[in-house]
């Protein structure tokens, strides 16, 4: 099955409690057509390039997943209908080295 990268941006109003009921409803989502959740990474709190709907800050959140091409379409879909996401881009990828990304390492550095 291919492989995606999905990066999920949320409202900066919102609780991480609240932000994780979402995603989970998003990995449900891809598991139910038989998709497979590879990884998940937070990567916090961050500033926007410039305002989005009266949004300066949002939460940031990824997933790799592996599943087929129409079930992404779907997910897609449901992202782009729920208030809370800002943005989203899901892009396929070629590999998964089970590493974390960048993104992690220089929030763990406290860069």
């Amino acid at each position: 099955m291919p492989l995606y990268e999905s990066v999920i941006i949320c409202r900066q109003d919102i609780t991480k409690n609240q932000l994780d009921i979402i995603i989970s409803e998003f990995k449900k989502i891809i598991e139910d057509e038989k998709g497979k959740i590879l990884a998940e990474e937070y990567w916090g709190l961050k500033n926007l390039a410039y305002e989005i709907n009266k949004n300066k800050k949002a939460h940031y959140n990824m997933l790799i997943i592996e599943t087929l091409p129409d079930k992404i379409e779907e997910y897609e879909r449901k992202l782009r209908l729920h208030e809370d996401v800002i943005r989203f881009l899901t892009i396929k990828i070629k590999a998964f080295d089970g590493k974390q990304s960048i993104m992690v390492e220089t929030i763990n550095d406290g860069n």
